[in-house]
């Protein structure tokens, strides 16, 4: 059984709470196995830790933009970085239309709040549940220890 996900990449705005789902978001990438936080989460944590928004030219860590971000995050899941594979295949990880079609149908949501010069936060929604709210090596910290044992996994393609 697959443990479905969406990936919101949002704007980081003032007064935009972090604990509540938000239909303003830039993209939705669709994630349709191990999308818990133990392995999603923290793989999503560990490529976006240290990572900053530009309006520019920026170091290999940077995006110009939020759609630069969403398409650096993309191809990092479509090639199966986080299960260290180093191809791109058909199946798992899609681009969504941004019409929330799919809430209700995932186990997690995950929300990656970013905006130029801001550090980026990610909140994470089991079902309608804000289970996580902070910076990715908070996710990494709360989450990593227990996913440990998943370090060598192999990649199963699904497709």
């Amino acid at each position: 059984m697959s443990t479905r996900a969406t990936i919101r990449i949002a704007k980081r705005e003032e007064g935009v709470s972090f604990n509540e789902h938000t239909e303003d978001y830039h993209t939705q990438i669709y994630h349709h196995y191990d999308g818990y936080p133990e392995f999603l989460g923290v793989a999503l944590a560990e490529f976006l830790d240290g990572f900053g928004v530009t309006n520019g030219n920026g170091s290999e860590r940077t995006a110009n933009g939020l759609g630069c971000l969403s398409a650096q995050l993309l191809t990092h899941l479509k090639l199966g970085k986080h299960y260290n594979k180093y191809e791109m295949g058909p199946g798992n990880v899609y681009i969504d239309k941004n019409d929330g079609e799919r809430r209700g149908d995932c186990d997690y949501e995950y929300y990656v709040w970013a905006a130029e010069g801001k550090s980026i936060w990610i909140s994470i929604f089991d079902y309608n549940e804000c289970i996580f709210v902070g910076e990715p090596s908070n996710l990494i910290d709360r989450f990593k220890e227990s996913s440990e044992e998943d370090d060598d996994r192999d990649y199963v393609d699904y497709a």
